[in-house]
């Protein structure tokens, strides 16, 4: 018998590819158009992990898994998503003997 997990991935797949297909977003892929590997990664490891759940619940864990796939398809979740740019600004004072130091120091991850 199949798992109830089956389903769900493989519409989150399909969902990704469609989108990436659609939209575009992914023209500068190896292989135009076609999701990420990230993308990908992130569905088998969503799953993986559900999958891991005993099987006397495995019912809860594939409606949370249709509970992803409408998440994507509302755009409310990105499979592989995207690292935002935080700029941190660190401002420090201090004391050396007699003398004030002052610096500012700008870091970006």
């Amino acid at each position: 018998m199949a798992s109830p997990l089956l389903a769900p991935a493989l519409a989150e797949t399909i969902v990704i590819t469609y989108r990436g297909i659609k939209n575009g977003t992914n023209v500068n892929n190896p292989i135009p158009h076609f999701p990420m590997p990230n993308q990908l990664v992130s569905v088998l490891i969503i799953f993986g992990a559900l999958s891991l759940v005993p099987q006397n619940g495995q019912r809860l864990a594939a409606t949370v898994g249709w509970g992803f796939v409408l998440a994507t398809v509302l755009n409310l979740y990105e499979p592989g998503g995207k690292v935002a740019s935080t700029n941190t600004i660190v401002s420090s004072n201090v004391t050396a003997g007699s003398e004030l130091i002052q610096g500012t120091t700008s870091a970006t991850s």
